[in-house]
Formats: C-alpha cells, structure tokens, sequence
C-alpha cells in the first residue's frame, strides 16, 4: 500500500495531467451543468407563473374536454388546506368558461377566468403585465363588476379602459348566463393568442352569474423552489380527495416539458464528446507513463508483482488524478457559480428584447445545486478510471527482461 500512495504522489506528470482536467470540470459544472440547473429552473418558473402554476387541481378530465359542470367541490377549504403545506407559496381558486364577449355592435369568443384577486396575484404575473389601467380589486355587493382583458380582445372589440363589457355563456344547469362588466385593465402578456381570448373577473361574480357554488374548475398552486415539486406534489396528492386529478406543470404544458427535454439530450450530446476527448488524453497519458516506467514495471514483475496489481496500482493513480481534477474544477468553479447566480450574465440588447416580450429575464443565470455538482463528478471520475484502465493495459506486455535492460 506504502509503494501504491508512494507513487500516487510522487508522479509530477500525474499531478499536472490531474491539473489539466480542471478547465474541462470548471467548463463542465459552470457552463454546462449549473446553467442548465439554472436556465431550466428560471424557464419552468416564467412559463408557469404567466398563467398555469406549478400544480393544478381539477375534476377528472376537465383538462381535455374543459366542461362547465366538472368542478372540484369545497374548493375554499381544500385550498386553505394547501396553503398549510411545507413548500407550497400560494394557492388560489380559479372560474372557468366560455363567453361571448360584446362591446357596441362588436362580438368576440372569448375565456373567462373567474378568479380569487388576493391569491391570484401570487400565482400569476399578469397582474403585473397590465399596460393599461389597473389590475382587480374585489367587487362589493351591487358594485359594478370589474374586469381585465388582454391587448387583443380589448382591441378587437374596439373597448378602452373605463368602457363596458357584456358577457354571455352557459351556466353549469345549461341556462344562459350573462354578465355586465366595466374594463378597469387591459394587459399584454407578449403571446398573441392568450391576449386575443383571455378575461379576468372576481370569481363571486362569475360564480354567481354561471350558477356555481362553492366549487372550482382550477385550484391552482406555486411552490418555493422548481427542484421540490416531487416532494411537494406527494403533500398535494396526499391531501386532495381521491376523486380530484392533480396535474403537474409537464402535463399542464407538455411543450415545455418537450423543449426542456430536447435541451438536455443535446447538452448530454455535447458532455459525452467531452468526455471523450478527456478520455483520450488520458489513454495517452498512461501509455506514455508506461513507457516512461518500464524498467520500474519490470523490477516489480522480476519481484513477484502480478501484472494485474500493477494496473491496480495505476488504477488509484487514475483515482487521484480524477480527484484532483475535480478538486481544482470545483475550486475555480463555485466562486464563477455563485456569481453567476446572483448577478447574472447579459444576452444582449436583441435576445434581452426577445426575452422580454415573453416577461422572461434578460440576463443567463446559474445555480448551485447537487444536480450541478455530483453527477458531472461522477462522470469525470468514471471517465477518468476507465481511459486509464485502457492505458494501463500495455503492462499486460511488459517483459521483466527486457524492460530491466532498457535506459
């Protein structure tokens, strides 16, 4: 064991092979594996704050057929029971349906969500979108009814802030509903489809006009952190009753979930071919350290040393030189990490005006997580024991005799 650590570390061309992998695990942790924690991360919360939330719970195939009558019932107290969950950040109730929206002689389809105003401002950002007037109060009893619409609806029923809206649908009995409403906002949330169809009004008054108790088409919930929804689903399920579906945010935007995935099969792409050409500097770092240590090789075969211990041997300088390469891409790394993460690093004026249409940010963020750090170490470090066990190979060849001669 004394001779193994002996040369383990006394090896100077080790140490500076082990040194020369740094950069690619700086590159690895930083670039790679951290932005992607860091970019997916911040994509998933964007997307899902526009509108759907982390978490969604409905009636059973209400999200591919989106029937009036399909609710959960005693939404107000399932939702108060989700608030009290570790990890959940808010969660608000949400009306959903189908309306006729008119203004003056004009008429357009349109979506109306019915929605819980001081909890909805914690689970969506179009409250922070409005270009145009303010977002909803709550509407005291004979009050006029309050309503948002988006950029398109407004402007293609020809209606500004201040003018009146008139709403009509059907009601969850099959009756007409209808709904006399005053625009107090117009929003834009920079997707064209969602401005042209989408209405927000108290969801009292849309409960009361479609004929809907204490029920919900949409019980919607945003946790803290992106990386504990698995855990925070599990508290979801465990608390929603058995006949209500929850649908996590790759169900509720499968687009997303796809373009995430094709993201990180080309990442994957891209970190296997550096783990490749790490490999082959390794190969060819211990085929020249065999050659360099021929005559010490055929001292230990003369001795008795089997072929295979020798590569055992080479085996555990392999070991140090992956850990000191990790070790010195960590160092270097963590500091650019936790940098990255705080202050951010700017795409541009022209994909900062891109990002921005989408309320996306305009700068590339990382983050500091076990999912940044472990597996690419592991991987270095599989890399790294498996080119050298390929290297090492040529002591198989070796001869006692003529390697004790050589210079």
């Amino acid at each position: 064991s004394r001779l193994v650590l002996t040369d383990a570390g006394a090896g100077n061309q080790t140490s500076i092979d082990g040194l020369n992998l740094s950069p690619g695990g700086f590159y690895w942790w930083k670039k790679g594996a951290s932005g992607e924690v860091g970019s997916y991360a911040a994509m998933i919360d964007n997307a899902t704050a526009l509108l759907s939330g982390h978490l969604q719970v409905q009636a059973p195939g209400y999200q591919e057929d989106q029937h009036i009558e399909d609710t959960v019932t005693g939404s107000a107290a399932l939702a108060n029971s989700l608030r009290q969950q570790p990890g959940v950040r808010a969660v608000a109730e949400r009306v959903v349906a189908f309306t006729l929206a008119s203004a003056g002689e004009r008429s357009f389809a349109g979506q109306l969500l019915g929605i819980d105003v001081e909890h909805e401002r914690l689970v969506s950002n179009i409250p922070a979108v409005i270009v145009d007037g303010r977002y909803l109060r709550d509407t005291p009893d004979g009050a006029v009814v309050e309503a948002v619409a988006g950029a398109g609806l407004a402007r293609n029923l020809g209606v500004r802030v201040g003018d009146e809206v008139i709403l009509l649908g059907t009601d969850a009995t099959g009756g007409v509903a209808a709904l006399v409403t005053r625009l107090v906002g117009i929003f834009s949330t920079g997707q064209a489809e969602l401005d042209r169809f989408l209405l927000e009004v108290p969801i009292a008054a849309v409960r009361d006009a479609f004929s809907i108790a204490d029920e919900a088409h949409q019980i919607v919930v945003r946790a803290y952190d992106v990386r504990a929804l698995p855990r925070v689903t599990g508290q979801v399920r465990a608390v929603v009753p058995k006949d209500v579906t929850v649908l996590t945010w790759q169900q509720l935007m499968p687009e997303l979930q796809q373009a995430i995935e094709l993201d990180r099969a080309s990442g994957q792409f891209f970190y296997g071919i550096l783990a490749i050409i790490v490999g082959f500097s390794i190969i060819n770092t211990f085929i020249m350290l065999v050659f360099e240590r021929t005559r010490e090789f055929g001292m230990l075969l003369a001795v008795g040393m089997r072929p295979w211990a020798i590569i055992g041997m080479l085996q555990i300088e392999a070991l140090w030189l992956g850990l000191l390469g990790i070790a010195g891409g960590l160092i270097v790394a963590v500091p650019c990490i936790v940098w990255v993460a705080q202050v951010g690093i700017p795409l541009g004026d022209d994909a900062g005006a891109m990002l921005a249409a989408f309320h996306m940010p305009d700068r590339f963020y990382t983050a500091l997580h076990v999912d940044a750090i472990v597996p690419p170490a592991i991987t270095m470090l599989l890399a790294t024991l498996f080119a050298s066990a390929v290297g090492s190979l040529r002591v198989l060849h070796v001869r006692p005799v003529e390697a004790m001669r050589a210079a």
